[in-house]
């Protein structure tokens, strides 16, 4: 089972002010409001998702969450956790991301 919405808002806030700091939470509350409204099934992945490319496409951070295991590509969230899709392993769950060293 996916995390909804309200479950995710927060645990996506956890992320981003630990990777990026805590200038972020507004967008990450007003994509919610957004994706409320759309009633779509799996809310809490598009919100993800949606934020992760917006830092990609504003070059924000373009590898956005960096894998911890290559520095080199994102990772990418699917069911609760953050995947490392060149290993095919998940790194962590949504909400534990810490910052790079």
């Amino acid at each position: 089972m996916h995390p909804d919405l309200s479950q995710v808002i927060p645990l996506l806030k956890r992320d981003v002010s630990a990777t990026l700091g805590e200038s972020y939470d507004r967008l990450i509350e007003d994509t919610g409001a957004d994706i409320r409204e759309l009633d779509i099934a799996d809310g809490g992945e598009k919100l993800v998702n949606d934020v992760q490319q917006y830092f990609h496409d504003t070059l924000v951070d373009p590898t956005w969450p960096a894998c911890p295991r290559h520095a080199r590509h994102p990772l990418w969230y699917r069911g609760g956790s953050w995947w490392c899709v060149q290993d095919g392993v998940a790194v962590a769950s949504l909400g534990q991301l810490t910052q790079a060293k």
